[in-house]
């Protein structure tokens, strides 16, 4: 386990190293004076003055900022050219956003890098468990019936189909009888029908296929393949979405506990982590792919519209952008002030519900 935390602390660092790095980058192409580059939040823990920027470790290991010259000061006297504030509106929105764009580019070189290392077939994302085609082996009824990667089986001669342990039952119980599949996309949607007689190979009748509980997505064609990265991080993106939807209307109808379980923070991610690195060397590609989502989910989440984060000072940059009139520096800064009071304490909330659910 200790060996385990360690590589999540590591990744964590490199995840949010990455995320400001983008912040420090465009901040210095513009010229603004970046007083700080901190790994954590404050409190200090340590700190190395190098050049004109402090570059420091704090003590709690959420996250991590840039400080940059006149971003947060309040009043006009004496603002420097090297100033924030002092940038024009649309490059103070590249300075914010560069964050964002460098956790989306590393999610989709991850998960290009496995997609590639996997022959084109990674996991796909949804928000329903269900049965689906992993494989299709060759010469066997599924191929000649047109059964492909990635799709539901909704149900075998009408029989619903729920879980694999069904789905292999009822192909037994038929023996070499024809049999009608209805399978539909990854969503659910767009169904059709094949009919097909198992195959009996070594006592058991068999169609020729692979199930899962998960679905894989397979990449054929060279468009597919040339996008297959960025696709597969929309898709991700569809899904994230659609979870946080459920989550709010559970919050929203009271319903803490189920809300509780679909969302996970550092204690959680660090679990998750010992869990799939104590597998070995065998765990490197799963281990790079979740590394992915974490990336990219840190890339949706601070572009969202929140106080205090990315998302929050862009609205304020938009607004800006669209009224040609600052929002009040007194009135913008009070409201990341409170927003980053809330994600302390929503920080805290989602830690103490991940503790719990290691405790028997």
């Amino acid at each position: 386990m200790f060996f385990s935390i360690v590589i999540f602390i590591i990744t964590l660092l490199v995840l949010v190293l990455i995320h400001e790095f983008g912040h420090f980058l465009i901040a210095k192409k513009f010229g603004i004076k970046v007083l700080e580059f901190g790994f954590g939040i404050p409190p200090k823990l340590w700190g190395k003055k190098i050049g004109e920027t402090i570059y420091s470790l704090n003590w709690l290991p959420l996250g991590g900022f840039v400080r940059l010259q006149g971003e947060d000061e309040v009043g006009k006297a004496g603002i420097s050219n090297r100033d924030f504030r002092a940038k024009s509106v649309g490059q103070r929105i590249a300075v914010v956003a560069a964050g964002v764009v460098m956790n989306l580019v590393l999610a989709w070189i991850l998960f290009y890098i496995v997609i590639i290392a996997q022959n084109f077939k990674i996991i796909y994302p949804t928000a329903e468990p269900g049965v689906y085609i992993l494989k299709v082996e060759k010469d066997f009824p599924a191929e000649k019936a047109g059964v492909k990667i990635g799709e539901r089986l909704i149900s075998i001669d009408d029989q619903k189909i729920s879980d694999i342990d069904t789905a292999r039952g009822i192909i037994r119980s038929k023996d070499k009888m024809s049999l009608t599949l209805t399978l539909s996309d990854t969503e659910g949607k767009k169904e059709r029908q094949v009919s097909l007689i198992p195959k009996a190979k070594d006592d058991q009748v068999l169609i020729g296929v692979v199930f899962s509980p998960v679905p894989f997505r397979q990449y054929l064609t060279f468009r597919e393949k040339l996008f297959s990265g960025i696709t597969y991080s929309w898709d991700i993106t569809r899904v994230t979405f659609a979870g946080l939807g459920q989550t709010l209307q559970q919050v929203i109808s009271g319903n803490l506990g189920q809300a509780s379980k679909s969302v996970s923070g550092p204690v959680g991610l660090a679990v998750i982590t010992n869990e799939i690195v104590s597998e070995g060397w065998t765990a490197l590609l799963p281990y790079l792919w979740f590394v992915g989502i974490i990336s990219l989910t840190l890339a949706i989440f601070n572009v969202l519209p929140i106080p205090a984060l990315d998302g929050g000072r862009l609205l304020f940059l938009i607004i800006e952008a669209v009224t040609r009139k600052k929002v009040k520096e007194d009135v913008e800064k009070m409201v990341h002030q409170v927003g980053f009071l809330i994600l302390i304490g929503l920080a805290l909330l989602i830690t103490f519900s991940d503790i719990r659910k290691l405790l028997p």
